[in-house]
């Protein structure tokens, strides 16, 4: 974060990523990818169309919620394959929500039940997507790290006085780090395009990215950080009336964010009562918690943040691992699609390697 005063030596943008393939373009093939609701079988078109609806509006929770249910049903009937297909689209969609450590629970979750049925194909498919989660990790951590590159290019670019770039930058990091819920990166990018905004003396401009870069702060949990720019706008002369209606935001941001964080702590320990039933031989009992778990997760807001984003260099630097993960699991999924002579599947497991990068 840059101090109020002129820098004295010129910020030297990092050279963190390179590639041929753009992120976002990676991004978008891996989703195209995820498996869709056919996979389940229901044999009920009214429910199939209700959670495709769910799934393509990206309603996960919602989703998430119902096909936990058909998952129960299935428990109750002693119909395996059916729960491991409910499990195993649970996780893919999770993918797409870039809820990356749900999603490898689910799909664990889905090759032990298809390892115990010797269900090779399944397992196929399983260890194509826990390669797909391992793709999108790794970019997601790629396109952190090239959001904090211009970031500081950016910066670079205010000190350099070439203008009309850097703010093109800093319009770019802020849509990128909101996009992947890096909220309090997307706010440090705000709080420096309101200082590119001073430089001119565009007030009025300056304090709207700080009243932005507040909000996002309190939306990741970072009161102290957001009271410290309302103080700023105060002694600027931001407008009274607009700064009340700031610090009530703010203040009903975080408290969001506390409840969120309530109800997600509920959730886990409902998800260690369902382990524990599960062992027990209590199945109905496990799933009804289970579920009881996922309609706590729905009500948290579409913003939340459960756990501070570590930072992008370590991020980035424990996405090396997740490259030779999307490796193995591609290329036993590419062995088991081919012994089957399922050769669509075997190519598009071969194709998803291009990704890795």
């Amino acid at each position: 974060m840059w101090s109020n005063s002129e820098p004295e030596i010129k910020p030297q943008p990092s050279t963190l990523t390179q590639s041929s393939l753009s992120t976002e373009v990676q991004l978008s093939r891996v989703q195209e990818s995820a498996l869709d609701i056919d996979l389940l079988n229901l044999n009920n078109l009214e429910l199939e169309q209700q959670i495709e609806t769910l799934l393509s509006s990206n309603q996960f929770k919602q989703a998430n919620t119902r096909l936990l249910e058909i998952a129960a049903d299935a428990v109750e009937a002693g119909d395996d394959r059916q729960l491991g297909n409910v499990l195993l689209l649970l996780g893919s969609a999770a993918i797409d929500n870039q809820e990356l450590n749900s999603a490898e629970l689910l799909l664990q979750e889905a090759l032990e039940i298809a390892r115990r049925q010797n269900d090779k194909l399944t397992m196929a498919k399983t260890y194509q997507q826990l390669g797909r989660l391992n793709i999108k990790a790794r970019a997601l951590a790629r396109y952190a790290a090239e959001s904090y590159d211009r970031l500081w290019l950016a910066r670079s670019q205010i000190f350099l006085g070439e203008y009309r770039k850097a703010e093109e930058n800093l319009n770019v990091v802020i849509a990128a780090n909101t996009e992947i819920r890096r909220y309090g990166a997307a706010a440090g990018a705000l709080e420096t395009m309101a200082q590119f905004h001073q430089k001119f003396h565009n007030d009025y401009q300056a304090q709207l990215a700080n009243a932005e870069a507040a909000r996002l702060y309190a939306t990741s949990g970072q009161l102290n950080r957001a009271r410290t720019i309302i103080g700023n706008l105060k002694s600027s002369g931001y407008d009274p009336s607009e700064l009340d209606f700031l610090g009530r935001d703010v203040e009903s941001l975080f408290r969001q964010y506390e409840q969120d964080l309530v109800h997600v702590s509920q959730a886990q320990d409902l998800k260690m009562l369902y382990h524990h039933y599960r062992s027990e031989g209590e199945h109905r009992r496990a799933w009804q918690l289970r579920i009881k778990a996922s309609r706590l997760l729905g009500k948290t807001s579409e913003t939340a943040v459960f756990e501070r984003g570590a930072d992008v260099l370590a991020i980035l630097y424990n996405s090396n691992f997740a490259m030779d993960r999307a490796r193995q699991y591609l290329s036993q999924a590419d062995s088991l699609f081919s012994g089957f002579g399922a050769e669509d599947n075997a190519v598009q497991a071969q194709t998803m390697q291009s990704l890795i990068y």
